[in-house]
């Protein structure tokens, strides 16, 4: 029984920082996102009163 396991690979810091950088820039899109959808719902009350 041989205990194989692969070899590790190099850590590749220009791919983390961009896959850091994409989910930073998919999270800021989701927060501006629910803002504005809590805007239009408060405006939307304001009107409808």
């Amino acid at each position: 029984m041989t205990d194989e396991t692969p070899p590790e690979q190099p850590f590749d810091e220009a791919e983390y920082r961009r896959r850091q950088r994409s989910r930073a820039n998919l999270m800021g899109w989701m927060l501006g996102g629910l803002a504005l959808l809590f805007f239009f719902i408060t405006l939307a009350r304001m009107v409808g009163k």
